[in-house]
């Protein structure tokens, strides 16, 4: 199963969670790079191919800048966690970050956003 298939949340997860749109946004930079890319790996030297590379680049450095995004991002509900952490497994390398440390945010966010999503539970159980 390819990133691009793992999970397509509900409206009203969205409406929880905004790391739904993260992912979708990542989502579909990813779709547009990799078109852009096949583009310019079907054209020899030339005019032609120096275009289509500028939108490659232009393509690749959104998907980069967005990977920093999501990699950073904290989802706010156990389903943005699961979520999250399923589309992340799944990507391919030239879909994350440039950083080769990129693991240690990606991994110290989400046990934030555990430990918030608990406290907050936690809260809520003691509030009733």
């Amino acid at each position: 199963m390819s990133s691009q298939e793992i999970y397509t949340p509900s409206v009203a997860a969205a409406d929880r969670d905004l790391i739904f749109v993260v992912i979708e946004r990542h989502r579909e930079l990813s779709a547009h790079y990799d078109a852009a890319a096949s583009v310019s790996a079907k054209l020899e030297d030339g005019a032609e191919f120096a275009a289509a590379d500028e939108v490659t680049d232009q393509t690749n450095l959104a998907l980069t800048e967005h990977a920093n995004v999501l990699i950073r991002s904290k989802p706010a509900t156990i389903a943005g966690v699961i979520a999250l952490t399923r589309y992340v497994a799944g990507l391919r390398e030239w879909e994350l970050p440039d950083d080769d440390a990129w693991h240690r945010a990606f991994l110290e966010g989400l046990a934030d956003a555990i430990d918030e999503i608990g406290m907050a539970q936690r809260r809520r159980h003691i509030g009733n």
